[in-house]
Formats: C-alpha cells, structure tokens, sequence
C-alpha cells in the first residue's frame, strides 16, 4: 500500500508541475502576444501615417500636374497668336515688295487689315 501511495503522489507532483508549466507557459504566450500586438499596432500606426503623406504629396501633384496644364493651354495661344502674327506680316512683306517691284498682288481674302 505504502507503494501505491508513493506512486501516486508522484505522478500527483509530476501533474501539479506540468500544469505549472502549463500556467507559466500561458503567461509566457500572453506576455509576447501583447508585445506582437502592440508592434503591430505601431507599424499600422506608421504605415497609415506614411499612407496620409503618400495621399497628400499625390493631390499636390495633382494640383500642380493641372496648373502645368493650364500653362501648356495659354502657351498654345500665345503660340497661335505669334503665329498668325507672323503669317500676317509675311503676306504685308509681299505684298509690300510687290508694289516696290510694280507687280501687283490682290490681298487675301483672310486678311482684312
């Protein structure tokens, strides 16, 4: 009997350290779950913050992608202006040294000065 109560006891020791280990171990998951937890949460943290500057360096391009192209616009204007400016006097031009020559040159009919 005596052995009986030995082995019991002992495998009674044996279970009581393998649940305090259990209990240890729980503690242990917990402790580095809170820490990947909480490192997780700090880089949500930062990659949204870097997300808001992404998003907001894009809406400045944006603008200043949209100024440009106002720019570009009055640019072709202008351009058309000088161009038909130039046009202009070079039909002046001919018409200028035609009289000068005695040839006699009709005006167009697009320029109405």
């Amino acid at each position: 009997m005596k052995e009986w109560r030995q082995t019991i006891t002992s495998i009674c020791t044996v279970v009581l350290a393998i649940a305090a280990l259990a209990t240890m171990m729980q503690f242990q998951f917990a402790g580095v779950r809170a820490e990947m937890r909480a490192e997780h949460d700090v880089i949500r943290m930062q990659m949204r913050d870097e997300h808001a500057a992404m998003r907001g360096e894009h809406t400045a391009m944006r603008g200043e992608h949209t100024a440009m192209r106002g720019e570009h616009t009055a640019m072709r204007g202008e351009h058309a202006d000088v161009r038909d400016q130039v046009i202009s006097v070079d039909r002046r031009t001919a018409r200028i040294e035609g009289h000068l020559f005695g040839i006699e040159i009709a005006p167009d009919q697009e320029d109405s000065d």
